[in-house]
């Protein structure tokens, strides 16, 4: 069960990607056939990110052993992010093209991510942006956004 912590990175790292142009943003999103159960989800047109709140470095290490998180392992989001309290996680710990965002009260700090707000597609040649982009798992990324449509049809939050 979520503590009230977890609760407020995930609302915060909704807002944030909401402000970066991430027009469907989902939390706490699970769907069948993809096991990664991403804190935040966001889709633009051109790509998709996810957010992982971490409250505790021990969720920090556990979360590091997932398979998604390996190099070759594909996940959701071409983007990747953490969320989590001030100085929680390190910049130099953080997985192969991982940003980092920090929280202090209600403010989201941008740690490590690319410059701007292009959010480019994958591939997409755009300096700054390719070494953050991960090639999603596109199968499990339908799955996700069919997961958020049939929330908002029966009336769900999303």
């Amino acid at each position: 069960m979520p503590s009230p912590e977890h609760d407020n990175l995930t609302r915060l790292g909704a807002r944030w990607l909401k402000k970066q142009g991430f027009a469907v943003v989902a939390t706490e999103i699970s769907a069948v056939g993809s096991r990664e159960q991403p804190d935040v989800v966001g889709f633009r047109s051109t790509c998709s990110a996810i957010i992982e709140a971490k409250t505790s470095r021990a969720d920090f290490l556990a979360d590091a052993k997932k398979p998604e998180r390996k190099a070759d392992g594909a996940g959701l989001g071409i983007y990747r992010f953490y969320i989590c309290p001030h100085g929680l996680i390190a910049v130099d710990e953080l997985p192969a093209k991982w940003g980092l965002l920090y929280v202090r009260g209600a403010a989201v700090e941008d740690v490590r991510r690319p410059l701007g707000n292009i959010w480019p597609g994958l591939g997409q040649s755009v300096e700054g942006w390719n070494e953050f982009q991960h090639e999603p798992d596109l199968a499990k990324e339908r799955a996700v956004l069919f997961s958020i449509a049939r929330r908002l049809a029966n009336g769900q939050p999303v």
